[in-house]
């Protein structure tokens, strides 16, 4: 018997815009642990799975915390682009941004979760420099030299987090019993910023599947450097 309850409420708030979906909820099997989360994001344009769509499961404050730990990781540049092109963090880590390029790099952020702007730096140097991320959000990262350079830092708020893969598929287990809100985020969301959320009791027996169906937009930046002779910025 299906135990597993979708309470239909789609709700706005701060950046949240709406996102071109379809969503479906359902259940298998009995389990023996805590309750796990399959989730499948397609491109409705190809029918094919979204990539670097992360899932969230929010947890009140209360009980996230026995449950959250800060993490240190990077985002490098290589190839004049950001790797990785989404980077999932909790909320109070710590990220470096070391340099791979034999050329120079100017890496910043204007995002209301994280303003920071790094100074023009080459190959080796700011190694030990590291940013502490401690508002949960959207981070977009650019760079001044190359415009076309384009990532993102998604500070979750929970430790219930986890990011689909090529095939657009993203699993989390573990969960606490509860009625808690999942929210889906994708940096190719119709409108910049947009999140689902959806209401999802969870139960030690039962695994919840989410499927969504999203319309990319493209992005409007120039996504390699105009034909220009070499220098140390290009």
């Amino acid at each position: 018997m299906e135990r597993i309850r979708m309470i239909n409420k789609l709700k706005m708030h701060g950046f949240v815009r709406p996102l071109i979906l379809a969503l479906a909820l359902c259940s298998y099997g009995p389990l023996t642990a805590a309750a796990n989360l399959n989730v499948f994001v397609q491109n409705s344009d190809i029918g094919q799975g979204l990539e670097d769509a992360v899932v969230e499961v929010l947890l009140p404050v209360d009980l996230q915390s026995s449950f959250m730990s800060a993490i240190q990781t990077t985002v490098d540049q290589q190839n004049k682009e950001f790797v990785d092109a989404v980077t999932v963090i909790p909320q109070g880590s710590h990220v470096s941004f070391p340099n791979s390029d034999n050329i120079l790099h100017h890496v910043y952020s204007f995002s209301e979760a994280k303003v920071f702007e790094l100074p023009l730096y080459g190959s080796g140097e700011l190694s030990d420099y590291r940013q502490l991320f401690d508002i949960p959000g959207v981070v977009e990262l650019g760079c001044n030299i190359h415009d076309w350079m384009l990532g993102y830092i998604y500070v979750a708020q929970t430790a219930f987090v986890a990011k689909t893969d090529q095939e657009g598929r993203a699993s989390i287990s573990d969960i606490p019993d509860g009625v808690y809100t999942v929210r889906v985020w994708h940096p190719q969301s119709p409108e910049d910023g947009g999140v689902i959320e959806q209401q999802v009791e969870f139960t030690g027996e039962e695994t919840a599947i989410v499927r969504l169906a999203i319309e990319p937009i493209r992005s409007s930046r120039l996504r390699r450097a105009p034909n220009t002779s070499r220098t140390r910025y290009r």
